[in-house]
């Protein structure tokens, strides 16, 4: 049975103003303003002084993982946000609960910025969890970002949790030739840097992007792709996830 926990989206749109972001247990504020590089450059600051005291892809031996969590969410045309939390066993990957989290979008759709975005509607759906996930997989990117900090990495680190990055496409680098069957790899590259690996979930299918995000390192970040990726290209906590924010987006829609 699916354990199913809700926050409803509020009844009015909110008012313009600041955004109040959790960073490294401390407020701080992104001012929303109809300009946008100003709303970029203030997020920006946010971001990099989260990189540079909390770090990603700075792996730790994970000792024993009971259950694993994917993180996702989905916005409607009204910029209504519905964000998913969906927690397995593990190895096993029997439902435990999803939990979500509905309201306004309140920061823009900005490439290399999309953790100011989501973070926070996730965040929400989180609080609504009984049973705390002990390694997350997030649908975007963790290292494998311009700024090396992510969305894995952002919500890991106010979190608390260790997080892997799986994407569908790169945000930044490029990778090799990957091979056609299921397992291949190839490096995902910017510059000379290895940033991440393309992966290949299912056969001839377009490869997914991976990264260490909080806490975790590379290579076992495409282990524990590869190894949650059963039925589907993406991982199948991630893929839970998308599958039951796209269902409530869409009966919001249908019903005005």
């Amino acid at each position: 049975m699916i354990a199913i926990s809700f926050n409803r989206v509020p009844e009015h749109r909110p008012q313009s103003g600041s955004l109040s972001l959790l960073a490294s247990g401390t407020m701080i504020r992104v001012l929303q303003t109809s300009d946008e590089k100003r709303i970029i450059e203030n997020a920006k600051v946010v971001q990099r002084r989260m990189r540079d005291r909390c770090g990603c892809g700075r792996g730790e031996t994970m000792l024993e993982i009971r259950y694993i969590g994917g993180m996702d969410a989905f916005y409607t045309p009204g910029e209504i946000g519905i964000g998913v939390v969906a927690v397995f066993t593990f190895p096993e990957l029997e439902v435990v609960e999803h939990s979500v989290a509905i309201r306004y979008a309140r920061f823009p759709y900005i490439p290399g910025l999309f953790a100011f975005r989501e973070v926070p509607l996730c965040l929400a759906a989180c609080e609504k969890l009984s049973t705390w996930p002990d390694l997350l997989l997030v649908n975007g990117h963790g290292y494998a970002h311009p700024e090396r900090f992510g969305i894995a990495c952002h919500a890991g680190a106010l979190l608390a949790v260790p997080t892997i990055g799986v994407a569908s496409r790169p945000l930044s680098g490029h990778s090799g030739h990957l091979d056609s069957k299921q397992g291949s790899i190839a490096p995902l590259l910017d510059g000379e840097e290895q940033i991440g690996m393309a992966v290949r979930t299912r056969e001839s299918s377009r490869p997914v992007y991976v990264s260490a995000g909080y806490r975790t390192t590379l290579p076992f970040a495409v282990k524990v792709t590869l190894g949650t990726a059963r039925d589907h290209r993406m991982p199948h906590p991630i893929h839970s996830a998308d599958i039951l924010a796209r269902k409530i987006g869409r009966n919001f829609v249908s019903q005005g």
